[in-house]
């Protein structure tokens, strides 16, 4: 279940198999929610049936931490290229359609409606902002925020691999 989600047993004593998530899944997010910051004397303790536990697994399971580790901090640099590239393209299509609506508005108000009363013009021009700024709010937060999990969960991940693993037989 380091790896593997188990299903979900509300029933159970263990904390993994409730949630149905893998063990390694709850680990790093328990690591990003305590930003550890000392990784000296860490060790990664893990429990398995006696009847499990073979000579040389502990380096069976460092190769694999390694392997899944080195595999999810390049999925997690595409997922942040991807969100990156999708933010941009957004920002650039809201970018137009806001400065379409803006010239439009000032092409109405200057010559289609030149007499409208300045507090019309007023509410026109704030609700034109409004409208902006909501728009450019998503791509905006996505662009500048979504790019932190992955960045600090790989930070996690690099360092996962050289923690000392401890097998013992789980009671």
């Amino acid at each position: 279940q380091l790896f593997n989600a188990p299903d979900i047993n509300p029933f159970s004593e263990e904390e993994v198999d409730v949630l149905g998530e893998p063990a390694l899944l709850r680990a790093v997010r328990r690591l990003l929610a305590h930003r550890v910051r000392n990784w000296q004397g860490m060790r990664l303790i893990l429990e398995m049936p006696a009847d499990q536990i073979t000579p040389g697994l502990e380096q069976q399971t460092e190769q694999a931490l390694r392997r899944y580790s080195d595999a999810k901090i390049e999925d997690n640099h595409l997922t942040i290229r991807l969100s990156r590239t999708r933010s941009l393209i957004g920002l650039g299509i809201v970018t137009v359609i806001a400065i379409l609506v803006i010239a439009a508005a000032y092409f109405l108000m200057t010559n289609v409606f030149p007499r409208t009363s300045d507090s019309v013009k007023a509410l026109i021009a704030s609700s034109i902002s409004v409208f902006v700024w909501v728009s450019l709010w998503g791509p905006m937060e996505k662009l500048l925020f979504e790019w932190v999990e992955p960045h600090m969960e790989n930070n996690i991940l690099r360092k996962i691999p050289t923690l000392d693993i401890d097998i013992r037989p789980k009671s």
